[in-house]
């Protein structure tokens, strides 16, 4: 009988360091811009052209010397001669001279000669065709937008690893970009484990009390796509040797494995037992957290070299919680992601509660952002098998290992999750 693994019991920093420290980079490849949302840029994106190229109106008006207008107002207006039209797609083909106005168009470049924009609304809109009274000089030296005031060519505008954003499109298509070059996706092969597990095609079971749900396989299926990775399903799979050992074949083509179930390897189980049949190689197993403390890491050999393991608990709470804390971060980095962590946010209890010592907690929680600071308050039982309250949780809260106890209006770290549409209703009534 093989020795029994003693635990590592790491603090939650030691084991995100540890875990982030060993993430490889995935290769890179050339996608279109459509395609490249929610990935990293692999290279520094540098500007070809100077924008805007020149010098021109921030809003439809007439382009003038601000000596022309200088002390304009109802009483004493300024009657200049319009010599010209210009539009945003047009060039300046006219200077201004004194006297002189040239009618333009917001985006129109400012045309020599000219240093003010005077507005529309301060004119008599050229009652005199060819002649406009100015009556405000409240716009002398004004409304003009600098040439390469966006960018300069040359300049660094978006940096690598910087996550494609809607916003981030909009600058490569204005570097006059149809593809850049990306961190290709990982993909995650997620493994389930046991007996118990059942699909939709065997749901009758759950209701008649002969098993439970496979929540954890489309939960984490969807994590890791909202962490921009691709993943592949090939659980539930039973406790049966030569099931988990063709499960872990059908995984070998995988960036990164995911199991659920038989997360306790410090004594026998048979996930524990195949994977070191198959040559796995365990980095640390258990970190001092609540929910998922027998969280485990490590590699096996993989079609790519050293294939990364992570065995989360089967507890539905405790997978959510260790892939949010750990797995996501860790794709993050793999996909060259410069920014890997979740924004946090300091926050005010809106209620007491208790947590065991000597363990960092991550209690899921609703968040009220109407206030300030925003307020928190548990969503419900925090037991790590329920799943219904998962739906509610707006945000993680952090408890230090120090700390077991949170009294209504004491400052709170928290983990803020993405879902900016999730129902912040509080549950917990439901279970009181």
């Amino acid at each position: 009988m093989k020795p029994e693994r003693t635990p590592d019991w790491l603090t939650f920093e030691d084991a995100r360091s540890r875990i982030l420290s060993q993430a490889p980079h995935l290769p890179t490849e050339c996608v279109r811009l459509r395609d490249a949302l929610g990935r990293a840029l692999a290279t520094n994106q540098v500007a070809t052209a100077t924008l805007p190229p020149w010098d021109n109106s921030a809003m439809d008006g007439y382009a003038v010397r601000g000596t022309d207008v200088a002390g304009a107002d109802p009483a004493s207006p300024r009657v200049l001669d319009v010599v010209d039209e210009i539009t945003a797609g047009t060039l300046p083909a006219t200077p201004v001279a004194t006297g002189q106005a040239i009618r333009i168009m917001t985006g129109g470049p400012l045309p020599s000669g000219a240093d003010t924009i005077v507005r529309v609304e301060d004119t008599d809109g050229e009652q005199t065709p060819g002649r406009v009274v100015i009556r405000s000089d409240r716009d002398v030296g004004r409304h003009i937008r600098p040439g390469g005031e966006d960018m300069v060519r040359g300049d660094v505008v978006v940096e690598s690893g910087t996550t494609v954003t809607p916003g981030v499109v909009a600058v490569l298509a204005a570097l006059g970009l149809a593809e850049v070059e990306v961190r290709r996706r990982a993909t995650v092969a997620i493994l389930t484990t046991g007996d118990e597990l059942r699909g939709p095609d065997r749901y009758d079971d759950v209701v008649a009390g002969r098993g439970v749900p496979d929540s954890n396989g489309p939960a984490l299926a969807a994590a890791a796509m909202d962490a921009g990775a691709d993943p592949i399903l090939i659980g539930p799979a039973p406790d049966d040797a030569d099931a988990l050992r063709a499960a872990l074949h059908a995984a070998r083509d995988a960036d990164v494995l995911i199991t659920t179930g038989g997360a306790s390897m410090g004594r026998v189980d048979i996930v524990k037992e195949v994977l070191e049949e198959e040559g796995f190689r365990l980095d640390f197993w258990r970190a001092r957290i609540r929910p998922g403390s027998p969280l485990s890491f490590g590699f096996l050999p993989g079609a790519g070299g050293s294939l990364p393991v992570f065995g989360l608990p089967g507890n539905p709470a405790s997978a959510f919680v260790t892939f949010d804390v750990f797995v996501r971060p860790f794709l993050l980095r793999m996909g060259g992601h410069r920014e890997v962590l979740r924004r946090t946010l300091l926050c005010e209890s809106e209620a007491d509660f208790t947590t065991a010592g000597d363990l960092t907690h991550f209690v899921r929680v609703a968040v009220d952002s109407s206030t300030s600071p925003a307020r928190i308050r548990p969503v419900g039982p925090q037991g790590s098998g329920l799943v219904h309250t998962l739906a509610f949780a707006g945000g993680l809260a952090i408890v230090p290992r120090e700390v077991d106890r949170v009294q209504r209006g004491d400052p709170v770290e928290v983990f803020l999750l993405d879902a900016a549409t999730r129902r912040q209703a509080d549950p917990a009534g439901q279970h009181a």
